[in-house]
């Protein structure tokens, strides 16, 4: 691919240098609460930019394009994949998760996945982005006044950095208060407390409201683990996730929500299938061309893996045949959804999950495989308009962005699996109190739910109806109570979350959040400082967040390289 002007050569290897690390540090998040809230990226692209050069509004807009591709990339897979482990006592037979599986899924969603709403990009653009516009300004402002803000987000990365490094090294990262300071057992994820200035900034991004609901969910766990589970600091978190005091009021809750988000949002699905009419002639022909060879892809690169048989092959792409129509549109719903209030909601899996389970005879391996591909292949098509509308406001077109796009997405493909792969393999495991994956839990106990009440007409084992109902209830309440309070950013799956995130990782983030609450209630009668204020915690958390991050992916990095050597 020709690099000129803004994909200039230090553009594009800052953008892949960056979304290698942030890659990590978002699966290292995810895989430990479920959530991810990162920021910075934009300030260190300043830094590397303004240090090989005089600063670039648009060459950072394709380092921030190129690394936020193989982020999301690197991401998109995980949920189902994951499942694959975590619900294992479930399944037909043993999926050997392979490097180049997983490269093959991610190929598989990636690809094409990037040119089915491009088409028709100029009719999203027009849309206001409230979650896009703000973050294009700044990297625009940077050009006049990222001094200041670099400053703080240097500060943040230092103290960090050096902070944890001692921390993790000398083993003081996560303190057992059941100890007290004797090493006798193994320390508990529920008497312990993870001693974190990534977690402790993690809060300030959640948000305090954010956080008290995540905090909600934790406190119930720890109820439940202290008086059914005995107390017992050796119970595995995966253990207890299975729990029925748990599982049955996690998934509910989950589920529930994504149905009245569909109730919520029916009206941008009608207007969705009006808007799919009037495309153009070419607009249709080609999304139908990137549609239609879908299955055709992921049929070639699953069967090139080689272990996989044919029989599950077919399986996984008879799933994604469903998909096609549901995710397109599912795709533009949630496409318009974000440009028109900066939140969306996708209905492509539950859609999928519940006519599949109607219409084929399955099994729950090749769901999970194939949701796989698919949320890969939704998530490449939202995000390209998404990283258009970025560019179009700071002035790179449409080409420039896509080409940065597809080195992300390729960069991705082989960093995402990578990691995911590293992870399960040498450090410690999916499921375990290191990785305990809270949102593929969710995501896995979902189907599984599904699965099980369709095809054999029951509930799973782990089950309470009574629990159940009351979870569905309660959900139901905090919804509505939420939009009375109109708190968009605020979902009952964060409860459930909360529920499923081993206790020692949260209690740390109070810091943040309690920060986030004092620049609301001491500023938020003067906007203009409010914004200064929160501009100044933002870089410097960013910071903070940042340093950390890398001091763990190079200890990692360290960490792996003798067992690679072994093999």
């Amino acid at each position: 691919m020709l690099l000129r002007y803004p994909l200039t050569k230090r553009a594009v290897i800052s953008g892949i240098i960056l979304g290698a690390v942030f890659s990590f540090i978002a699966i290292y998040l995810y895989l430990k609460i479920g959530i991810v809230a990162l920021g910075g990226v934009f300030l260190l692209g300043y830094l590397i930019l303004s240090l090989t050069g005089k600063y670039d509004s648009k060459e950072n807009a394709i380092l921030i394009t190129i690394s936020g591709a193989t982020m999301l990339v690197s991401m998109g897979f995980i949920d189902p994949i994951a499942s694959l482990y975590l619900y294992k006592d479930y399944l037909s037979s043993t999926i050997d998760v392979t490097l180049p599986l997983l490269i093959s899924i991610v190929l598989s969603g990636a690809i094409l996945g990037i040119f089915v709403l491009y088409p028709m990009y100029k009719e999203f653009i027009k849309l206001r982005w409230p979650m896009v516009t703000p973050m294009a300004y700044m990297v625009k402002i940077l050009e006049k006044e990222g001094a200041k803000e670099l400053n703080y987000a240097i500060k943040g990365m230092v103290f960090s950095g050096g902070a944890s490094s001692i921390l993790l090294l000398t083993d003081y990262h996560q303190i057992d208060l059941s100890q007290f300071g004797r090493k006798t057992r193994s320390k508990s994820v529920f008497t312990s407390v993870n001693i974190s200035p990534l977690f402790a900034s993690l809060g300030f991004f959640i948000s305090f409201f954010g956080y008290i609901f995540l905090l909600a969910g934790v406190i119930y766990s720890f109820m439940v683990w202290y008086f059914f589970e005995n107390a017992n600091p050796l119970v595995l978190i995966q253990e207890h996730f299975f729990n029925p005091y748990i599982y049955s009021v996690a998934i509910p809750m989950m589920i529930t929500t994504a149905i009245l988000t569909l109730i919520e949002y029916g009206h941008g699905l009608r207007e969705s299938l009006r808007n799919m009419r009037e495309s153009t002639f070419l607009s249709r022909i080609s999304t139908i061309i990137s549609l239609s060879l879908v299955p055709i892809v992921a049929y070639v690169l699953l069967s090139v893996t080689g272990h996989l048989s044919s029989e599950l092959i077919k399986q996984v792409v008879e799933i994604i045949i469903v998909a096609i129509p549901i995710t397109f549109i599912s795709s533009i719903f949630s496409v318009r959804s974000a440009g028109e209030t900066g939140f969306s909601s996708s209905f492509t899996l539950d859609a999928t999950l519940i006519i599949t389970l109607f219409l084929i005879n399955v099994k729950l391996e090749a769901i999970f495989l194939a949701f796989a591909i698919i949320s890969v292949f939704e998530s490449a098509a939202i995000s390209v308009i998404r990283r258009i509308k970025f560019g179009d406001i700071i002035g790179v077109n449409a080409v420039d962005i896509m080409k940065a796009v597809i080195i992300g997405i390729i960069t991705g493909s082989v960093i995402g699996p990578l990691l995911f792969y590293t992870i399960n393999r040498f450090l410690g495991g999916i499921g375990s109190n290191m990785w305990p994956a809270p949102f593929s839990k969710l995501l896995g106990g979902y189907v599984l739910l599904f699965y099980i009440g369709i095809k054999e007409r029951r509930l799973p084992p782990m089950v309470i109806p009574e629990l159940l109902i009351i979870s569905v209830i309660v959900t139901i309440l905090l919804w509505v109570i939420f939009k009375k309070l109109h708190l968009k950013h605020i979902s009952p799956i964060l409860i459930a979350v909360g529920m499923i995130i081993p206790p020692s990782f949260l209690w740390i983030g109070s810091i943040g959040a309690i920060i986030d609450l004092y620049l609301t209630k001491k500023y938020s009668h003067a906007p203009n400082i409010y914004k200064e204020k929160r501009s100044k915690w933002n870089a410097l958390l960013a910071g903070v967040m940042s340093g950390e991050g890398i001091v763990i992916f190079i200890l990692t990095i360290i960490a792996i390289i003798p067992l690679l050597l072994l093999l």
